[in-house]
């Protein structure tokens, strides 16, 4: 049974739906050297290495600490071949791990380059951060929905993420809260359906930022090591 993380202030309705289409989910705990918003980011403490369901999990081996942009060493975003990130704060195991790999990285000036971009499939992703869509547009084979950036809630900031407030499991891209707030609603849905995927969203919840919905092939026990509290629920 593959395993999906998810922050603990993820929505209840969130957790079960996952749960009841037969994952295990696997709530990070708040780390309180963390700001509290992003304190349980999954996307702060593992980076996931590709699109695909079954693609591999780098774990961070500390415990972070301190501000942006130092804590975002493993937020990249990763979409077929290629790695997207602000490469000056990459953590050196994400790098070794894409060089391994064969991956192609892409050096833009957003540290939350995962947080920023809801990964589709191997070759399409969703994003309101224009330095990363420009970063793109020179490569044939990604495509790009550009989207307005806020109406995403993160408390504490203005606005958050879209690619925080989501994450590809199995055959469905997932929404923590409604999408129907989001004046791209329309072109996001119909984006989604193009490449032969399910949307879930969950209508009457504020779409807000968790720090993304990472599944994992498998369960990882204890993967996690000192550097993150994870409770299975």
């Amino acid at each position: 049974m593959s395993t999906v993380y998810v922050s603990c202030q993820a929505y209840t309705e969130l957790c079960q739906y996952i749960k009841c289409a037969g994952y295990n989910v696997a709530a990070v705990s708040e780390n309180p050297q963390l700001e509290k918003a992003v304190s349980s980011h999954p996307d702060l403490i593992m980076c996931k290495m590709g699109a695909l369901p079954n693609s591999p999990i780098v774990f961070s081996d500390s415990v972070l600490c301190g501000g942006y942009p130092g804590h975002a060493a493993f937020c990249a975003a990763v979409i077929g071949k290629y790695l997207i990130h602000r490469l000056d704060i990459t953590s050196p195991r994400i790098l070794s791990e894409a060089a391994k790999i064969g991956l192609n990285l892409v050096n833009v000036r957003q540290g939350y380059a995962k947080c920023s971009c809801v990964v589709v499939d191997s070759c399409s992703i969703i994003t309101s951060d224009r330095g990363i869509a420009a970063a793109l547009s020179v490569y044939n084979d990604v495509h790009v929905l550009l989207v307005s950036p806020g109406y995403v809630e993160l408390p504490g900031y203005k606005y958050g993420f879209i690619g925080g407030a989501s994450g590809r499991i199995g055959s469905e891209v997932i929404f923590n809260g409604s999408l129907e707030s989001h004046p791209d609603c329309d072109a996001i849905r119909a984006f989604i359906s193009s490449r032969n995927l399910k949307l879930k969203d969950f209508p009457g919840l504020p779409l807000r930022d968790i720090g993304s919905i990472i599944q994992a092939a498998d369960p990882i026990q204890g993967a996690q090591s000192e550097a993150v509290s994870i409770e299975y629920i």
